[in-house]
This record gives C-alpha cells, sequence and structure tokens, in this order.
C-alpha cells in the first residue's frame, strides 16, 4: 500500500513575496548572509513496505528552499569558481540539516558539532544533511528500513522502538522486513539551514585557505510523520491560477544591450501545491514562464525572463524580463503580462501593469496630478474662498446661502407691510 504524504506550501510561498534580497550583494561578504528558519518539512511521500513481497519502508522528502536562499545556492552551483572568485572564498557548502526525535521532541539528535560540521547523519542513522543546488525543491530518499540490521545493529538507532520486522521467505531463504509502526509511533522531524566557508587568504607561499568559518539558522517547526501526522495529500492540478505582478519599471542599461522591465512575482499557493504533486507523483512539470510585452500600444512580443525555467517559474519576489531586439527608452509606453506553462497547458495572464501609458499597476506610484486637469467624478473641485465646500454652481455655498436669506427677509417684509395697508 502506498501512501501519498505532504503538505501545503502556504506560509512558504508568502515568504516569498521578498522584493528585497537577503543581504546586498555588492558587499560580497558571505559572513552578512542572514539565513531565514525554514518553514516545517511537512512534504514527503510514504511507502508501506510489504513484507509478503520483501519490500522494506521507505520515506523521501520533499526539500523546500526559502528564495534567497535558493538564489545564493544557484550561483555557486551555476559556476562555482566565479562565485569564490565573487565572495572571496577558498571553499564554500551550504545544505539543510534534518533532525528527529521519536514520539515527543524531547529527544533529538542534534549535537554541538552540527555547528560546525557540514556533512551530518546519513541513510542509516536516519537523520542527514542535503546539498542545495539549482532547485527551489528537491525530493530525496530520507529513510529506506533495508539498512536496518535487527536490535542489536548500529543503524537506525533513534528509530528502534517503532521498528516492526516480519518474516519473508523466498526461494530457498528468509529474511526480515522492517516497517515503521505508523499506528503507534510519530516522528518528529525538524530543519534548519548550515553554510560554512573558508576565506582566500595570501600567504607567503602564495594562495590558501583561511579558518574555516560556519553560520546556521534557527530550527524549523517540527513536522509530524506517523501517528500524529501532520502532513496533507496534494490534489491533482487541472488547471494553474495566473500569477499576480505589480511594480512593473523599466531599468536603464548603461551600455550596448537593451534596458529591461523589472517587476515583483507572487504565486498562488495551489501553483505551489501543484509542484508538490508532480514531485510526489513523479508525473507532470512546470516548463517555465512566458512573458509578454507590448511597446506603445503594438501587439504582443514575446519577452524573456531570467530564472524562470522549470520551477524556478514559481520564485516570488523581484524579476526581470528582456529582449535583445526591442528598444526601450525611459519614456517607451509599455505593458506587461506573464503566465505559467506545464503540463496541464498555460495559466490565464496575469494582470498587465503599464508604465508610461496612464495605464495602472498592482501598486501605482503617486506622481500627482497636473494643476490644469480637469477633477474626476471622484475628486470634486472645492472653493476657492472656504476651501471647504464643493462647487457645483460656481459659488460658494455660504454666499447662496446669504442671497437666500436676504430673499427671504425681503419677502417676509413685503407681506408685513401689505398687512399693514
Amino acid at each position: 500500500m502506498k501512501r501519498l504524504l505532504s503538505a501545503l506550501l502556504s506560509v512558504f510561498m508568502l515568504m516569498s513575496l521578498c522584493s528585497a534580497p537577503a543581504f546586498a550583494a555588492e558587499e560580497n561578504d558571505i559572513s552578512k548572509f542572514e539565513l531565514p528558519a525554514p518553514k516545517a518539512p511537512n512534504y514527503f511521500v510514504y511507502t508501506d513496505g510489504d513484507a509478503k513481497q520483501g519490500h522494506h519502508d521507505d520515506l523521501r522528502m520533499i526539500m523546500v528552499a526559502d528564495p534567497d536562499v535558493a538564489l545564493l545556492a544557484m550561483e555557486y552551483d551555476r559556476d562555482s569558481d566565479a562565485f569564490r572568485e565573487k565572495y572571496g572564498l577558498w571553499s564554500f557548502e551550504i545544505c539543510m540539516q534534518y533532525d528527529v526525535s521519536l514520539d515527543n521532541e524531547e529527544s533529538w539528535q542534534y549535537t554541538s558539532e552540527w555547528d560546525s560540521q557540514y556533512s551530518v547523519g546519513s541513510y542509516g542513522e536516519g537523520f542527514q544533511s542535503v546539498s542545495l543546488r539549482s532547485k527551489l525543491m528537491e525530493s530525496f530518499e530520507f529513510f529506506w528500513l533495508t539498512y536496518y540490521e535487527g536490535e542489536e545493529s548500529e543503524t537506525f538507532v533513534p528509530y528502534k522502538p517503532a521498528i516492526l520486522a516480519e518474516k519473508f521467505t523466498g526461494d530457498g531463504y528468509e529474511q526480515d522486513v522492517y516497517s515503521f509502526d505508523v499506528e503507534n509511533h510519530s516522528l518528529y522531524i525538524r530543519c534548519r539551514y548550515y553554510m560554512e566557508w573558508e576565506p582566500l587568504v595570501q600567504y607567503e607561499e602564495g594562495e590558501g585557505p583561511g579558518e574555516k568559518q560556519s553560520k546556521f539558522s534557527a530550527w524549523s517547526q517540527s513536522a509530524v510523520f506517523g501517528k500524529n501526522s501532520t502532513q496533507i495529500v496534494p490534489e491533482e492540478p487541472t488547471v494553474y491560477e495566473a500569477p499576480v505582478i505589480s511594480d512593473l519599471k523599466i531599468v536603464l542599461s548603461e551600455g550596448d544591450e537593451n534596458s529591461h522591465l523589472e517587476y515583483t512575482q507572487i504565486t498562488p499557493e495551489s501553483v505551489w501545491m501543484a509542484n508538490a504533486y508532480y514531485i510526489i507523483e513523479g508525473e507532470g512539470q512546470f516548463d517555465g514562464l512566458e512573458s509578454e510585452v507590448s511597446i506603445n500600444g503594438g501587439e504582443w512580443i514575446e519577452f524573456d525572463t531570467v530564472d524562470s525555467w522549470g520551477d524556478w517559474c514559481l520564485y516570488n519576489g523581484n524579476r526581470d524580463a528582456f529582449n535583445e531586439e526591442v528598444p526601450i527608452d525611459e519614456n517607451t509606453n509599455v505593458k506587461l503580462r506573464v503566465r505559467f506553462a506545464g503540463t496541464h497547458g498555460p495559466s490565464e495572464w496575469s494582470n498587465v501593469l503599464e508604465v508610461n501609458g496612464g495605464g495602472t499597476q498592482e501598486n501605482p506610484v503617486n506622481t500627482g496630478e497636473p494643476a490644469d486637469e480637469k477633477p474626476t467624478m471622484d475628486e470634486k473641485e472645492t472653493c476657492s474662498l472656504c476651501g471647504f465646500c464643493p462647487m457645483p454652481l460656481g459659488l460658494c455655498i455660504f454666499i447662496w446661502i446669504a442671497i437666500a436669506v436676504v430673499i427671504i427677509l425681503i419677502i417676509v417684509l413685503a407681506t408685513k407691510k401689505k398687512k399693514k395697508k
């Protein structure tokens, strides 16, 4: 029997309106990079072992990286030499450390060695570290009980009270098949980011590594596997919600290249959940982000968006769109729209942003209104005398009140004189 267990990426993606990076890249000081506490690792798929078939239990985790951390890891993975030169490093590593505790949150395996050790744990120990590379989400094997060898073994020590053994008989042999007792035990799992580096130092005899340094985030909240499971099963996607974009601006080029566009993207929770489904099921994928731009009221033209391939199309935060064949200057009227593309076809187009054309944005910049422009229906002109009353009749309302009072007095006086006569 196969149980699919994963979790909603809700909070992780809210995360993700990160319009400002975790640290200023121009500082080129890796020690100033702030590692956020990751969200609870509620994303995994459990395969219930079948003793009759000789299959042991196994658990796969889906690692989810915060956008800024993922971008840093991707920068290193793409060109490690350029990365080390940029930050003045001899070596660099960044990973996610996973810790476990059985049936409560009091028996964590963490020791102080984890604070200065890049690689901790393994399959056989039941806790481990996983290197961060060029993905926002990545599946990896957390444990597979085929490595367990019974009560006397040194493997899966934290799990022993929860491991069940059944006999499997093959062709002339018999062996134990192991499973995790999900009915009576819970495995608490937490994670944190860990980063270590050695600065590049100039010695008399040449370049070499300086003293190793490390940095780590706070621990996430716990996810629970087994009896008190905190997992949610993702539904199969049929369509994708459209992205929401805002803050469009033209970034002028200082060289020979054309200027490009910059904007901010928010990805709906359901789209992130679709990617979790794809990873768990092993079927389906995102192909990337499609961007189109209209210049000066013309037809929609395809633009490229930086780092939008695969599941990177889901990344929340600042994005750059460009087209080397389309010139743009600071006064160009530009409209932008984007959409997701994947196994289930393209999403609807996002909202349309516009600059230099009077169009609206999700977060428009208040530039003020020209003094000689006529007021709209929602912005009534006020009296130049009192500064308070509206002017539907072109005069101060107090003048009209005074005129009415005089007319009333004249009528009253005229009536009294007529009665006397």
